[in-house]
């Protein structure tokens, strides 16, 4: 299938979609006991909800002068037992002797102490259980969504902007939550309601019922209106919201060339040209919400008028009495709550669906790269140095090659150094060889084994790689260095540090390797950043070296001192080296020289410039001049000595 992308806001408008509650049915599984322990305890509220009304509609009839029909020796105790026995659909066998008004009253308030009581408790614990099992579902939701994430290829991350996949990831998992915490029982417990309330009122009286329920068409016409406005708006504001979060991101990440360049006023124009677009249809949602809202009181308002003046006709005629008014008053306008709450729920649902249609979007997303089925064993140390490329071929985008028909072979032990113009494919082998992307034609194979029969953990911790670009993690010294791998001890980090000289630098801190890491490592400098790199691959021990242009940010003199580092640390270890220090290739057993996608030449630093082809060229454009100031500087150094 082709991959979708995650920048599409686009949204379904449903607030409803089974086949998207079940992409998300095995993360409630888990949690089915409680849910099904929440949905008992709404149809417990619902009951002691609707129950109150029809208690006091009772005792209005029977406990206050002038509202009981009937011969004035009954005994009311009995009645109000009888009443709780009907209700209840149990038999009432206990006789109560007294049949006073008063202590009929009191009954009565002690039952609509303990419903409220009873009310109070269910709906405690129904919150309670609903959050802690949908924070649970989202908790182990957020930890597939982002171990899903982490296993897609670098293709993926290409494809889709950081700050876009950051909200997907966190903001849309968020909204999600709403699904689970107060969005599916909410509208569940409200149709409960809704059904209770029509049946308990047409039971009353079924004629005042019609009456009043004819308001509903109507109801119904200005939510759908409230709903297609609000669909459109919601559709403004998601989109508005991720692209101010995308610039949010790309402003902080590239914050050094904003001001650099004194683009400070642009970038703060534009932020507030789209903040102000934001802050517009925030408030034409909420323009839209203070209309709906009113409407829907102004119907309950209606229905409130007709219960008044029909129900004063039934009353008249006898076949309603004050306390079915009293009580058709109350669940009239229990009937409207969960019409106006469902409205109200209607946005937080729709936003929550449309999220999950984000998150599945993700979730569907194939572009990784698969793991060997039946796994190759793994070779020896000494066989894994020995690489070899046939006729590979490799593009990024599926139509233009990057590498065309690239073969050579290194053997175990050897250095090799890979050099031509930017775009000639050198660090497009490097992200094969790692296999960050697979290729589209030939092998890559280490120890004789094609790379992608190989574990991928095992051939990843086989080739270490240092890149010109070093990133450090908000962790401290230690952590960078050893990346979670327990099993380093302090010992085995300080002596990795020392072999790159990295390690004075650290003792200079306060903390050694306790030292905090700033994000991206921020507090040191781009050669301090570098050496950290050179010991977090160097404790790991890969027996493939791959060094990306990765002394291209230090300075000559500390390049010299990694050098002679590198010169121990390269014995029985293949070493393949992309670089643009001339000192660098020259150690090299060999060089092979490319040119679009291409290996034009390979020889020896001297057989390729007796050949005065490619490599000649660039040894006069670019590599000449730093073997004078390398040659210098070697002087200066032995002048001082």
């Amino acid at each position: 299938m082709s991959p979708k992308s995650v920048h599409d806001d686009e949204i379904s408008g449903r607030i409803f979609d089974w086949a998207l509650y079940r992409r998300f049915l095995p993360f409630a599984r888990p949690q089915l006991g409680a849910i099904m322990a929440s949905v008992v305890l709404l149809l417990l509220l619902a009951v002691t909800t609707m129950t109150a009304p029809l208690v006091i509609r009772w005792a209005i009839d029977n406990c206050f002068e002038g509202t009981r029909p009937g011969p004035e020796g009954d005994n009311l105790l009995a009645d109000f037992n009888r009443f709780l026995g009907d209700f209840s659909g149990l038999a009432a066998e206990v006789e109560i002797d007294a049949a006073d008004r008063g202590q009929a009253l009191g009954m009565v308030s002690l039952l609509a102490v303990a419903l409220g009581v009873l009310t109070f408790v269910f709906r405690y614990l129904q919150l309670f259980i609903a959050n802690r099992t949908g924070q649970r579902i989202i908790y182990d939701l957020r930890r597939h969504v982002f171990a899903h994430v982490e296993t897609r290829s670098l293709r993926f991350f290409d494809t889709n902007p950081v700050g876009r996949l950051v909200t997907r990831v966190t903001s849309d998992i968020e909204a999600l939550a709403e699904l689970f915490t107060s969005g599916v029982d909410v509208v569940f417990y409200d149709l409960v309601m809704l059904g209770l309330t029509l049946g308990i009122l047409f039971g009353i009286n079924a004629e005042l019922a019609l009456y009043s329920l004819a308001l509903v068409p109507f109801v119904g016409a200005w939510s759908f209106f409230f709903k297609r406005e609000a669909q459109e708006l919601f559709r403004e504001v998601r989109s508005r919201v991720t692209r101010q979060n995308s610039f949010i991101n790309e402003s902080v990440t590239g914050m050094r060339v904003i001001q650099l360049f004194r683009n400070e006023a642009r970038a703060n124009d534009r932020f507030r040209l789209w903040s102000r677009e934001l802050r517009d249809s925030h408030v034409k949602t909420v323009r839209n919400f203070s209309l709906f809202y009113p409407g829907i009181e102004f119907f309950s308002g209606l229905g409130a008028a007709v219960v008044l003046l029909v129900g004063n006709g039934l009353l008249q005629e006898g076949s309603l009495s004050i306390g079915d008014m009293f009580a058709f008053w109350i669940l009239l306008a229990k009937f409207f709550e969960p019409l106006r709450q469902i409205s109200e729920k209607y946005n937080v649902l729709q936003s929550a669906m449309a999220s999950g249609e984000r998150i599945v979007t993700i979730l569907d997303n194939d572009l990784r790269i698969p793991d060997a089925g039946n796994p190759a064993p793994l070779p020896s140390r000494d066989e894994l140095g020995r690489i070899e490329f046939d006729d590979v071929r490799f593009s990024y985008d599926g139509e233009q090659e990057v590498l065309k028909g690239i073969s050579f072979k290194v053997a175990p032990g050897e250095t090799i150094a890979i050099v031509g113009a930017t775009g000639a494919g050198k660090s497009s082998i490097i992200n094969v060889l790692g296999r960050f992307y697979d290729i589209s034609g030939g092998s890559v194979k280490l120890g004789g084994v094609d790379i992608r029969e190989l574990p991928k953990y095992e051939l990843r911790r086989s080739v270490g790689i240092v890149l010109q670009e070093v990133f450090l993690f908000a962790d401290t010294i230690r952590e960078n260095i050893r990346l979670g791998d327990e099993s380093f001890d302090d010992e085995r980090i300080r002596e990795a540090a020392a072999r790159v000289y990295a390690l004075p630098f650290i003792e200079k801190l306060e903390k050694g390797l306790d030292h905090p890491v700033e994000e991206r490592g921020a507090t040191f400098s781009l050669g301090e950043k570098q050496l950290l790199a050179f010991a977090r691959t160097l404790a790991h021990d890969p027996p493939v070296l791959v060094l990306d242009e990765a002394t291209a940010n230090i300075d000559t003199e500390t390049e010299h001192l990694i050098q002679r580092a590198l010169e121990r640390l390269m014995e029985n270890r293949t070493v393949i080296v992309i670089a643009h220090r001339l000192s660098t290739i020259k150690r090299a057993d060999r060089i092979i020289v490319m040119h679009h996608g291409e290996i034009r030449e390979t020889g020896t630093h001297a057989q390729l410039l007796a050949a005065d082809g490619i490599y000649r060229r660039l040894y006069e454009l670019q590599y000449k001049n730093q073997e004078g100031s390398e040659g210098k500087s070697k002087d200066r150094k032995e002048r001082t000595a």
